[in-house]
C-alpha cells in the first residue's frame, strides 16, 4: 500500500514568479525538447561527479502498467492534481528516467537552512529554488533552464526526484520529493504561482521536505527502475507522461504526427530510439572519447527503451572518430603528448588562438579524404552527409565542461574538390568564465549581445582568428577579406572556386591534402575564365509575412555559350560573419535562365539576366553570385 504524500502548493510572496511563466523569462532555444532535456541533465550529472571515478549517465523510457499507474495516483492523490488521476486509464502513459551514478547526489541542507560557505547545496538549488547561477564556466550555468526543460517535457508537468547522497552530516541518506509546475490559480482568496511539492511538511506547515531514509529508499525501488548499489550515491528523475512525440523532430514531416498516447506504441518508440540516441550522440559526443593515454571514456552513457539497451555507436566509427581525432589533439597539446592522427592517417592539425599575446583557446582541424573512407549507412555526425540537415563543421565547448556548446559553420567555404574537414575548438580554462558568461540559458550558443565588454570582445576576436586560421590551411591560395557591405558592387568579379567542388574534378593526391599552406605550385594562369558582373539588389516587393523580395541583375561572361550560377544568401552579423540562408527558404525564381536544383541554373553568356528571391527585413544581407561551366571545369 502506497502512503500518500503531504501536498504543498506555493502561495504566492513579493517577488515570486509565476510558475507558467519560468520558461518564457529564461529564453528560447532552436534545440528540440528532447535535445535541451539530455543536455541540461547531463550537463548537472557533470557538474555534480565524484572526484574519484568514472560518472554515469542514462537515459531509458518504459511503459507502466495499471498496478504503477494506480500507484502513482496514490501516491500524489492530496492536492490539485486531477491529470494524473485521469492517466490511470491510458495503457500509453510512459515514464522517463534520467539518472546518473558515480555523482553526489543532490546533498546540502533539505530545507531553505543556509549551507554554509563553500558548502554544496545542491538539494536547495535544484528542488527549492529557482535560476540559481553557476556561471564561473566549471559548470553548466544554471539549474533554472535545466529545471524548466525537465518539467516542460513532461505531459503534466511532474517530476520525481530519488537522490541518495551524503547529508551535512556526512552520512549516507535517500531522499525522495516530488514537484511539479502548472497553472497559477486562485483558492480561498488566496493567490497560489502554480509549483506544487509532494513529500512531508515541515512542522509549521510553511515548507516542505522529503522523504528521508528507509521510507525514501522503498519508494524509490518501487518506482524506479535503476537502482542504487551498496555505498552508490546519485540521483534519479521521473519524468511523468514525457512528451516523446514531437512533430519539429519528426523524420518525415508530411507524415501524420505521431501521438504520444493514441499511436502504435513499437512506432512511437521507435521514433523516440532515433532521436534520443541523435540528441545523445551530438551533444554529449566528447564524453564517448577515450582521451590519450586513459583507459576509458571520461563518462559512460546509456539509452534504453522499453528495457532494450540501445547501441550509441561508439565502435562503429564514422564521423565519431573524426570529432574525436580533433578534441584528443587539444588534449595531447595541452599536456604535452604525441602528436594526433585521423583513422585515415592525417595529422590533426591544432592551432592556438591567442589574444593580447595570451592562449584563449585551441583550434583543432582535421582534415579527411572521402575517398579514403568507408562511409556508414547513416552517420548522424556526419557534417557531409547529402541531406537537409547537414551539421555545421565547428564545434565549440568550453575547457573545463567539454560538452558541445554548439556547431557552426564561420568559413562558408566549400572544402576543395575531392577533401573534406571539420574542426573543433576548446577555450582555455583560465578563459572559461568568459565564453560562460557569454553564454544564453540554455547553453547553446556564444553570444556577444547582453555579455560584458570584455566576454563579447573574446567571443568576437574568437571568431575571427578561428575563421582566418582554418582559411589559411584550406584555402592557402585566397586571401580575400569578409564583406562588410550590405550590397553587391557593381562588379564582383567573383570566381565560383565553392561550386568547383560540387562540381566533377580529379581526386587530389594524399601530399595535397596534407601539403602546408605556401607549398602548393603556383598555375601558369590565375585569371578567371568565367565571370559576373552583377548590379545592386533591388527591392520589388514586400510580402504579407514581412519578408521582402529582392530582385538582382547580372551577366556571366565565360569561354561557353552556355554557363552555371549558384546563387548564396547569407545573413551578415558581426565583424562581416555571415550565416548562410538555406536555399527552400529564399523562394528563388530566376528570370530567362533554366533552374538547376535549388540554388542554381543554366544562363546563356553575355546577356543580362534576373533573379529574385526572399530576404529577412531589417538584417544586413550578403549577396553572392558565382559561376563555372556546365561541365564542372572554371
Amino acid at each position: 500500500m502506497i502512503k500518500t504524500l503531504q501536498w504543498f502548493p506555493k502561495r504566492f510572496s513579493p517577488g515570486d514568479m509565476d510558475a507558467s511563466g519560468g520558461d518564457r523569462l529564461l529564453g528560447k532555444t532552436e534545440l528540440s525538447r528532447l535535445a535541451v532535456l539530455i543536455r541540461e541533465t547531463a550537463q548537472n550529472s557533470w557538474d555534480a561527479r565524484n572526484e574519484q571515478g568514472r560518472p554515469l549517465f542514462g537515459v531509458s523510457l518504459r511503459r507502466t502498467d495499471y498496478r504503477l499507474r494506480d500507484d502513482l495516483a496514490d501516491l500524489l492523490s492530496e492536492g490539485r492534481h486531477g491529470d494524473l488521476a485521469s492517466m490511470r486509464r491510458h495503457a500509453n502513459f510512459r515514464l522517463l528516467e534520467i539518472y546518473d551514478r558515480g555523482t553526489q547526489g543532490l546533498d546540502g541542507p533539505a530545507d531553505l537552512s543556509p549551507a554554509g560557505k563553500g558548502r554544496s547545496a545542491r538539494f536547495q538549488d535544484l528542488i527549492l529554488k529557482f535560476g540559481v547561477s553557476h556561471n564561473n564556466g566549471t559548470t553548466g550555468g544554471t539549474y533554472g533552464f535545466g529545471k524548466t526543460a525537465a518539467f516542460a517535457y513532461s505531459g503534466i508537468g511532474t517530476i520525481i526526484y530519488w537522490t541518495r547522497c551524503r547529508n551535512p552530516e556526512g552520512y549516507l541518506e535517500d531522499r525522495f520529493i516530488v514537484s511539479a509546475f502548472g497553472e497559477s490559480y486562485q483558492e480561498k482568496g488566496v493567490q497560489f504561482t502554480g509549483r506544487h511539492w509532494w513529500g512531508r511538511l515541515s512542522d509549521d506547515g510553511e515548507s516542505v521536505l522529503p522523504i528521508i531514509g528507509e521510507d525514501a529508499a522503498e519508494l524509490g525501488a518501487r518506482f524506479f527502475e535503476r537502482g542504487f548499489a551498496p555505498g552508490e550515491t546519485g540521483t534519479s528523475l521521473l519524468v511523468l507522461d514525457p512528451l516523446i512525440a514531437d512533430e519539429e523532430d519528426a523524420e518525415d514531416a508530411a507524415a501524420e504526427p505521431l501521438h504520444r498516447l493514441t499511436s502504435d506504441p513499437v512506432e512511437m518508440e521507435q521514433d523516440f530510439e532515433r532521436r534520443a540516441r541523435q540528441a545523445i550522440r551530438a551533444n554529449l559526443w566528447p564524453k564517448m572519447i577515450t582521451p590519450p593515454g586513459a583507459d576509458a571514456s571520461p563518462m559512460a552513457l546509456e539509452l534504453s527503451v522499453a528495457s532494450r539497451p540501445i547501441d550509441l555507436g561508439t565502435a562503429e566509427g564514422g564521423a565519431l572518430l573524426l570529432w574525436g581525432s580533433g578534441l584528443n589533439a587539444i588534449r595531447a597539446a595541452r599536456t604535452g603528448g604525441e602528436e594526433i592522427r585521423t583513422p585515415q592517417g592525417l595529422p590533426v592539425k591544432v592551432i592556438e588562438i591567442l589574444r593580447n599575446r595570451k592562449v584563449i583557446g585551441h583550434l583543432a582541424l582535421v582534415q579527411r579524404v572521402p575517398a579514403a573512407e568507408t562511409p556508414l549507412a547513416f552517420d548522424d555526425l556526419d557534417p557531409a552527409r547529402e541531406d537537409e540537415s547537414r551539421l555545421l563543421r565547428i564545434a565549440l565547448m568550453r575547457g573545463q565542461a567539454e560538452l558541445v556548446v554548439t556547431t557552426v559553420d564561420w568559413v562558408q567555404r566549400e572544402a576543395p574538390v575531392g577533401t573534406d574537414w571539420l574542426a573543433v575548438f576548446k577555450s582555455s580554462d583560465d578563459f572559461d568564465e568568459y565564453y560562460a558568461e557569454a553564454e544564453p540559458p540554455a547553453h547553446d550558443n556564444w553570444v556577444t549581445e547582453g555579455s560584458s565588454s570584455e566576454s563579447s570582445k573574446i567571443i568576437r576576436h574568437t571568431k575571427t582568428r578561428v575563421r582566418q586560421r582554418i582559411t589559411e590551411v584550406i584555402h592557402p591560395e585566397i586571401d580575400t577579406p569578409a564583406p562588410t557591405s550590405t550590397t553587391i558592387p557593381r562588379s564582383t568579379g567573383a570566381l565560383s572556386r565553392r561550386l568547383g567542388a560540387m562540381l566533377p574534378g580529379p581526386t587530389p593526391r594524399l601530399d595535397d591534402v596534407v601539403r602546408k599552406p605556401g607549398t602548393g605550385r603556383r598555375r601558369a594562369d590565375a585569371r578567371p575564365r568565367w565571370h559576373v558582373e552583377a548590379r545592386a539588389p533591388r527591392l520589388v516587393r514586400t510580402a504579407a509575412d514581412g519578408m521582402q523580395e529582392q530582385e538582382v541583375r547580372f551577366m556571366v561572361t565565360g569561354d561557353a555559350p552556355m554557363g552555371r550560377v549558384r546563387l548564396t544568401v547569407s545573413l551578415l552579423g558581426d565583424e562581416g560573419l555571415h550565416e548562410p540562408v538555406p536555399p527552400q527558404k529564399l523562394g528563388i525564381r530566376w528570370q530567362h535562365a533554366t533552374p538547376d536544383g535549388k540554388d542554381m541554373a543554366v544562363v546563356p553568356t553575355g546577356e543580362e539576366i534576373g533573379v529574385r528571391f526572399l530576404g529577412a527585413p531589417r538584417r544586413a544581407l550578403r549577396v553572392e553570385l558565382t559561376a563555372g561551366s556546365t561541365d564542372g571545369r572554371s
